[in-house]
Parts: C-alpha cells; sequence; structure tokens
C-alpha cells in the first residue's frame, strides 16, 4: 500500500495540484490502518470515471446545492445528528458492505 502513496507522491512531484495537495495533507493526518479506506476510495472513483462514464459525477451545479443546503442555520446541528446515527447504527451491527455491480453501481455486499 504504501508503494502505491509513494508511486502517487513521485508523480506528482514535479508540481502538484491543489487536489493533489488536499489530497496528500488528508492522507497524512489519517491513521495508517485508516490508509487503505482512502485508496480504495480512490480506485472506486477511477473506477466509475473509467467503466461507468455514464454515472452522474459530481459537479458544480451539485456542490452548489450541497453548499446552500450547509449554509442552512440548522445544517450542522442536523448533519451532527445524521452521524451519531449513522455511528450507532454502524456500532449495533445495523449497517452492511456495499460493492459494485458490474454495471459500476452500488449494491448491498
Amino acid at each position: 500500500m504504501y508503494a502505491i502513496i509513494e508511486r502517487m507522491e513521485t508523480q506528482t512531484a514535479v508540481k502538484p495540484t491543489d487536489y493533489e495537495q488536499t489530497i496528500i495533507s488528508i492522507m497524512r493526518k489519517l491513521p495508517p490502518e485508516r490508509l487503505p479506506y482512502l485508496v480504495e476510495f480512490a480506485r472506486f472513483l477511477e473506477f466509475q470515471t473509467t467503466f461507468a462514464p455514464d454515472s452522474t459525477p459530481l459537479v458544480p451545479d451539485d456542490e452548489a446545492k450541497w453548499d446552500e443546503l450547509l449554509a442552512k442555520p440548522d445544517a450542522k446541528q442536523l448533519m451532527r445528528q445524521m452521524a451519531r446515527e449513522a455511528r450507532a447504527e454502524y456500532l449495533a451491527g445495523e449497517t452492511s458492505d456495499i460493492q459494485l455491480t458490474e454495471d459500476g453501481r452500488l449494491a448491498p455486499g
């Protein structure tokens, strides 16, 4: 796994973009046991782009909608409540794994 990260840093060492810098910054803050999750998510995004190009990516319009929703006064409280509920479900074993279907969609694992 670290070889992947080292290769990533080598490829971007010339002049990293803001996105690359952000990813590297996040990666460096994560505990080592969480790094595989970051790599798997990156692979998921790569797969979507490569094998499921018809899937709808996040576009600036979507981001603007999220910004608008999150700017509302009660958004932070709502997000915290949702996070607490999701964590409680996870700790109670009420969640399930997800997997990619052959057509690039998410499905229960």
